[in-house]
């Protein structure tokens, strides 16, 4: 069954180098040096590249030298995406241009007054988004599985102080729901992706560009169960300094059963494919999307 490892193959040193360059230089030195770094994936990872072949070339329709540009390009933007990250922890706004489409709609979906849930996927740049989201008049969480080492949180902990936002980790005890609920009751957001899943997780089947893959449960779970307001919100670079973010108008997902659930799941897969199809150098799960028969 295709699922996520639940690490990054980011490491420390790999990360102050990134760093270092940020706080000397600025973006541009630190995102010259992906040049050197990413061809070292291209080459020798096959296990990150060819998951990206198969979604151009095999459910995008794209050219095998299509493909070998897409492939290209994703490298250096998820290269960039993380630094970018980083100069944003570090107090750092170096972007020219952000736009904020549809922000407006979660403003209105608070105004309700139960919070509410902010959906997105492993497509774009999310982490920066949720930085961004503060000048919403409440707080921010942002649910994610625990996917570095020891090691490596300690390091980027130096930077956490310096976040507009609150992490909630996805643990085995489920204690993340209870601190998922006291957020809600406060009018607070919860962001999370609904696109990844770890072996194990209870999972939901749906066609995503044109084959069969399975999405995980647990948000589509969560917002019909406490019956609170969901709306879908991407963010995208769109060149070395700019940035654009897309939100929809917010939506409740009810009925018996599994029927607000794969009510969700529907709209959520619809707004997925149209936004890969948009960007498609900006898909980041490096990994087996697909469950294939």
């Amino acid at each position: 069954m295709p699922s996520w490892e639940g690490r990054s193959r980011g490491t420390t040193l790999g990360y102050s180098i990134f760093i270092w360059l940020l706080k000397k230089g600025g973006l541009k030195p630190a995102y010259a040096l992906l040049h050197l770094v990413t061809p070292y994936y291209r080459l020798f990872v096959p296990n990150a590249t060819k998951p990206l072949r198969y979604l151009y070339e095999q459910r995008l329709g794209f050219s095998k030298r299509v493909a070998n540009k897409l492939i290209k390009k994703n490298l250096i933007i998820f290269g960039q995406t993380i630094i970018d990250k980083v100069a944003i922890l570090s107090g750092i706004n170096p972007f020219e241009h952000i736009n904020f489409e549809g922000t407006d709609k979660i403003a209105a979906m608070l105004e309700a007054g139960n919070g509410g849930l902010v959906v997105s996927a492993h497509l774009g740049n999310w982490e920066v988004a949720g930085h961004m989201l503060k000048r919403m008049n409440t707080k921010v969480n942002i649910l994610m599985y625990d996917g570095e080492g020891e090691e490596m949180k300690q390091y980027m902990e130096q930077y956490d102080n310096k976040r507009s936002f609150n992490i909630i980790y996805i643990k085995n005890d489920l204690s993340h729901i209870y601190e998922m609920s006291a957020a809600l009751r406060r009018n607070e957001l919860i962001c999370l992706h609904a696109d990844r899943f770890r072996p194990g997780n209870r999972t939901m089947e749906h066609e995503f560009l044109g084959e069969k893959a399975l999405f995980p449960a647990g948000a589509f779970i969560l917002a019909s169960k406490l019956k609170v307001p969901v709306c879908f919100v991407f963010g995208f670079k769109e060149g070395n300094f700019r940035y654009r973010y897309y939100s929809y108008p917010a939506k409740t997902y009810e009925g018996k059963g599994t029927t607000g659930m794969e009510a969700m799941l529907h709209d959520y897969v619809n707004i997925l494919e149209e936004k890969v199809k948009q960007y498609p150098d900006q898909w980041f799960n490096y990994y087996d999307f697909w469950k294939h028969d």
